[in-house]
C-alpha cells in the first residue's frame, strides 16, 4: 500500500517539551495512536496562545478542526521526553495547515516518532459558519511562520 508522506514546512515557529506519562501508553507498552493528536493539539493551543489567541478567540471568530493526518514512524514508550516542533503553512482565505513533528531524543540522536498534519479553518461559532481570516490574524501567522 502506498505511503503518504507528511513533509513539515521548516523552519519550526514553536516548539512545546512533553513528557509521555502512564495515561499515554496502550496495552502493548507504547503510546497509543490516539495520543498523538493530542500532543498536537497540546502544541497549537500553546502556539495560539504565544500569538494571543485561542480555539475559540481567533480575532473575532475561532477555529475548528477539518482534518488530521498522521504519519507514525516509531513507538514512544513511557517516561519519554519528546518535543513537538510546530510550523504552519500561509493562511489561505479561510484556512491554514499546522503540521507537528514529535521527536525524542534516543542516545544523543533526535528520532522522529510521528508526523502530523492539520487543516485548521476559521470559523463562527455563535453563526456556525466558515469565516475569512481576519487580516490581523493572517499577519500575526505569516510572521510566526517567517512567511515574507
Amino acid at each position: 500500500m502506498p505511503r503518504n508522506k507528511i513533509i513539515p514546512p521548516t523552519p519550526a515557529c514553536f516548539v512545546i517539551h512533553l513528557q509521555v506519562k502512564e495515561p499515554d501508553v496502550n496495552y502493548a507498552g507504547h503510546v497509543g495512536n490516539e495520543r498523538y493528536p493530542l500532543f498536537a493539539q497540546e502544541a497549537r493551543l500553546a502556539f495560539l496562545k504565544s500569538l494571543g489567541c485561542t480555539e475559540l478567540k481567533f480575532g473575532a471568530y475561532g477555529i475548528i478542526l477539518a482534518e488530521t493526518h498522521i504519519e507514525y514512524l516509531t513507538e514512544l514508550f513511557i517516561d519519554e521526553s519528546i518535543e513537538v516542533h510546530l510550523s504552519i503553512t500561509a493562511p489561505t482565505r479561510v484556512a491554514f495547515e499546522c503540521y507537528c513533528q514529535v521527536k525524542t531524543n534516543r542516545e544523543g540522536k533526535f528520532v522522529i516518532a510521528a508526523n502530523i498534519r492539520s487543516n485548521m479553518v476559521c470559523f463562527d461559532y455563535k453563526e456556525r459558519k466558515v469565516k475569512s481570516i481576519p487580516e490581523e490574524i493572517k499577519s500575526l501567522l505569516l510572521s510566526a511562520a517567517q512567511i515574507n
